[in-house]
């Protein structure tokens, strides 16, 4: 199995990552989110480095539904909405942290009110098409949700806290693994290497698309080739977000975030178009100029 080591940040950790990028992460999980106001300042900051380093960028919300059904609901909206905000890429993980602190009761409801409302939540993830985990300590998951439930819903899908020492630690040391059904990703310290940031390793694919995942298993049929696809003269990027000042990341041939933007309310000339991870992109001007067709408008 992967055990691929990487790091969770909020506004406790800076906005460059390059410390834990040089020391191995190879993915980070941002707090984007908690209950229905408060957004991570950090957080654009944060995913703007991460992609200059070629990291995985997955996100996480701080609930404080404890088992309120509707609030989860509203909750995870909210979350949607801020990660969609910020160019979360779909087949990434958004993650739930249901924990006490900060006004969440987690202790409140019983394991069946607990369940349901942390279902309801990761159910709206879902159904934005991100995929989606739960994150608790070893202790919270046993005694207070239906795990079982929640895997047989959304598959391994668990993220795990148990901290087998205290101080600095390097690495993982799989003798002292949670042993538990369903976990994905597990926090083996929250002092990793000494940096004061959370430690986590998975022990999936966390980066695998959903196309990776549907294809599974799938009789091959013979199908017609397609014609090839008429690539446009020239794209129009939008005002998205009602935002005049907003721009577009642009990216390189293999779908990474570079440093490099575009000013939406602009008209761009098309090279050529391919398929990176399942989403069209058009280049722009340089054979280095990647834009997510979707951001873009047909001109000609």
């Amino acid at each position: 199995m992967p055990r691929i080591l990487g790091v969770d940040v909020a506004n406790y950790q800076p906005e460059s990552l390059a410390a834990y990028y040089s020391t191995g992460a190879k993915y980070v999980i941002i707090k984007l989110t908690e209950g229905l106001g408060y957004l991570n300042p950090k957080s654009r900051g944060q995913i703007k480095s991460a992609h200059a380093h070629h990291m995985y960028v997955h996100a996480y919300h701080f609930a404080t539904f404890s088992h309120s059904v509707s609030q989860a609901k509203a909750e995870a909206k909210h979350f949607v909405a801020r990660a969609e905000t910020l160019n979360i890429n779909e087949n990434r993980y958004l993650w739930l942290d249901w924990e006490p602190g900060d006004g969440n009761s987690v202790v409140s409801g019983t394991k069946n009110q607990n369940t349901k409302a942390i279902i309801a939540f990761m159910t709206v993830i879902k159904q934005a098409g991100y995929k989606t985990g739960l994150y608790a300590s070893s202790s919270i998951l046993r005694s207070y949700v239906d795990t079982a439930e929640v895997i047989k819903q959304f598959g391994t899908c668990l993220w795990v806290a148990s901290y087998p020492t205290a101080g600095a630690t390097n690495k993982p040391n799989f003798n002292y693994f949670p042993s538990m059904d369903g976990v994905a990703i597990w926090q083996f310290t929250d002092n990793w290497q000494g940096l004061n940031v959370d430690g986590d390793v998975a022990l999936i694919d966390l980066e695998k698309s959903h196309a990776d995942e549907t294809s599974v298993n799938k009789v091959a049929v013979k199908t017609q080739p397609k014609p090839a696809e008429k690539i446009p003269k020239i794209v129009y990027a939008p005002i998205l977000y009602n935002n005049p000042r907003y721009m577009i990341n642009l990216r390189d041939g293999n779908g990474h975030a570079t440093d490099k933007y575009i000013q939406t309310n602009t008209r761009w000339r098309v090279v050529t178009t391919k398929t990176i991870k399942g989403q069209k992109y058009y280049c722009l001007g340089t054979d280095k100029q990647w834009v997510p067709a979707k951001f873009l408008q047909v001109v000609k």
